[in-house]
């Protein structure tokens, strides 16, 4: 009775978004009883709850029981260690980063890495340039995470021939509301303060002037997920040249994670990359969230008909990627799905250890989707490590072998 009363807390708990009296919750549970298998489907990026896409859900049973029978076995296929990520503002990009710089680091890869003014991108607002990274051994790179906007130039120029381009993108409207928030918009445009998305999608003509140069010269609200995979974002979908660069940016750009399907996603980029699970453990912590009152604002039909033409190449980009992520959740069958609800699990008992006892070691048997493995400290630290600290070991490992390759010509 306890632990159902426990357990009945904390679903409310989830409802109304209490993070830190969950986690005091979730050592009593475990106290208790063996409560993970019962958390697994229970997302904490606050991001993830308010799902916009009309794909389904996946929900099953708490725990594959089939994958504790069946011994794992590795792969066979070569892991795909030359990737360029798109890393799109405001759409859980951090998070995805901070995954590709821990498996830059783990595989001793050669990430690239600013060298410019701004530390986080590659000449932002503009097109990636030359000198604008840090020089490393041989002139080529295995990884390109921070920002900056898609330039196949540039990835021709830098990485290996057989580099995948990846990025992340999430519902527009969604997208919108934070880049509002963000950038303090509904107070530096005079908006409403009741429902200032609504005040702004409804008057656009009052605002298209302003709107368009705002944030470091360009807009903050038209169509920037598409700006940043190398689009124009004041023209809209329907223009001849964007549908040929749409049919070209799809086509060389074969997968987009979804943020409202963040597990998803990563479980199909594994597949994809031919990884390990341990590879695509993430931080529950959201990187970079903000509570802002209007985000649950519900809109009038004529704003989000606005939003649709205002950002329509956005939204055709937003429902391909979503489409095609589903169309690889369906082709796995059964299998991806007790592989994702597996990963979920996992990744639900690492951070649980990783904030009870961040110190401690925690060993995790064989499965058919892993092998035997231990989280110790290093990998905690190392899943919540910062994008900063991830550049400053980076760049030393990468100088110090300048550094040797001069001294041993």
């Amino acid at each position: 009775m306890a632990l159902l009363l426990a357990l009945y807390t904390y679903l409310l708990l989830i409802i109304e978004g209490n993070y830190k009296e969950r986690q005091k919750l979730l050592i009593a549970i475990r106290n208790m009883a063996d409560g993970a298998s019962l958390l697994n489907n229970q997302r904490t990026m606050h991001e993830h709850k308010e799902r916009s896409s009309n794909f389904p859900i996946i929900t099953m049973a708490p725990f594959p029981i089939d994958g504790d029978r069946i011994e794992w076995q590795p792969p066979d296929c070569e892991p795909r260690q030359n990737f360029a990520f798109v890393k799109v503002h405001k759409a859980g990009s951090t998070t995805a980063q901070s995954i590709f710089l821990r498996y830059g680091y783990v595989h001793n890869l050669t990430v690239m890495l600013p060298g410019g003014k701004n530390p986080a991108s590659f000449s932002w607002p503009n097109l990636p340039s030359p000198g604008d990274a840090y020089p490393v051994s041989g002139g080529v790179y295995n990884i390109l995470t921070h920002h900056a906007r898609y330039h196949p130039e540039t990835l021709r120029a830098r990485m290996p021939p057989d580099t995948i381009r990846l990025a992340i993108m999430r519902h527009p409207l969604d997208h919108l509301k934070s880049m509002f928030n963000f950038i303090h918009l509904n107070t530096k445009y005079n908006l409403d303060p009741m429902n200032p998305i609504q005040n702004f999608l409804e008057n656009l003509t009052d605002y298209a002037e302003i709107d368009s140069k705002f944030y470091d010269g360009r807009s903050p609200t038209r169509n920037f997920q598409s700006f940043v995979l190398g689009f124009d974002q004041m023209k809209d979908f329907g223009d001849e040249q964007i549908e040929q660069q749409f049919r070209d940016r799809t086509t060389e750009v074969p997968f987009v994670m979804i943020l409202e399907h963040l597990d998803e996603s990563l479980v199909v980029l594994k597949r994809l990359m031919c990884w390990v699970l341990t590879d695509i453990l993430y931080d529950w912590t959201a990187r970079n969230y903000r509570r802002f009152y209007y985000k649950s604002s519900s809109l009038s039909q004529l704003a989000i008909d606005n939003h649709h033409k205002w950002s329509s190449i956005d939204y055709a980009l937003y429902e391909h990627y979503n489409r095609t992520l589903w169309e690889e959740v369906r082709k796995g069958g059964k299998d991806f799905v007790l592989e994702l609800e597996h990963f979920r699990m996992m990744n639900s008992k690492v951070n649980e250890h990783c904030r009870i006892d961040p110190k401690g070691s925690r060993s995790f048997p064989a499965t058919k989707w892993n092998a035997a493995w231990a989280v110790d400290a290093q990998f905690c630290r190392q899943l919540r490590q910062e994008r900063f600290i991830w550049d400053w070991k980076l760049s030393m490992r990468q100088n110090e072998k300048i550094r040797r390759e001069r001294l041993n010509p």
